[in-house]
């Protein structure tokens, strides 16, 4: 997990989207979260939500966990 980026989680995110699931929460873990905000890509995606209260990350909204390295698609 600690090598994750960008490309996987748009990966799991279209596998999801494939199975016919319609994902509504992305959760990650706050060391997960903080590598992938270090890609421009998904740090685009993020900081261009309305609500700074509530992320999104392209419109599946994101919920921090204390869990370090964890990603988990509902």
């Amino acid at each position: 997990m600690k090598d994750l980026n960008t490309d996987a989680v748009n990966q799991l995110i279209e596998e999801s989207k494939k199975a016919g699931n319609t994902p509504s929460k992305l959760e990650i873990g706050f060391k997960t979260y903080a590598r992938l905000v270090e890609d421009d890509q998904f740090y685009v995606h993020v900081t261009k939500s309305e609500d700074s209260k509530s992320r999104l990350y392209k419109g599946i909204k994101i919920k921090l966990v204390t869990e370090k390295y964890h990603l988990k698609l509902k």
